[in-house]
């Protein structure tokens, strides 16, 4: 396979994968989504490994890993700022205080995982067993989204019962004020 066909073919994923997750959206399926990704990341990691040509040299790899720093430097930035704006108006709509809360753990979450894979880099990623510290990395990584998940998941939140809002735990904000249907 040449490099040009991989890229043809990664883009036709990309695509495909773009219009399943808008369909699955629609339906209200957000498990096909997933599945999809990790098929197409699987099927694409396969013919990555069937192409004869170079796909990247030691130039690439350097500009790309300043181009991915400088990116989530002004990601970081960027974000505590509107962080802080969004708090400043939290008055105006309780829903700002959430949003500026998704956008701060979201961004630390992205700074650990971008120090975390520094240290992967800096450090194990020279040793002979390099598949296994990926597998159990990954392995981790899983783990700890699935708690997060679960420690994060909406407690304290108004629920739709009986065509009416009603409190669940101890909400931190008002309740919604569009109609509540089934």
């Amino acid at each position: 396979m040449t490099k040009n066909q991989f890229q043809t073919m990664k883009l036709v994923a990309v695509v495909g994968l773009a219009m399943l997750s808008s369909q699955a959206i629609v339906l209200r399926n957000y498990v096909l989504p997933i599945i999809g990704f990790a098929l197409v990341v699987l099927v694409l990691l396969y013919f990555r490994g069937q192409v004869k040509e170079v796909m990247a040299d030691e130039r690439d790899y350097e500009i790309s890993g300043k181009a991915a720093r400088l990116a989530i430097q002004l990601f970081g930035w960027f974000s505590v700022v509107i962080m802080f704006v969004l708090y400043a108006l939290r008055d105006v709509n309780p829903f700002y205080e959430t949003s500026a809360q998704v956008l701060a753990y979201s961004t630390c979450f992205l700074l650990l995982v971008y120090s975390l894979t520094y240290k992967f880099y800096d450090r194990i990623a020279h040793l002979e067993k390099k598949g296994l510290y990926f597998a159990l990395g990954l392995i981790g990584l899983v783990i700890a989204t699935i708690i997060g998940m679960r420690l994060l998941s909406g407690e304290d939140d108004w629920l739709c019962q009986n065509g009416a809002w009603v409190k669940h735990g101890n909400p931190s904000s008002p309740a919604p004020t569009v109609p509540c249907s089934k």
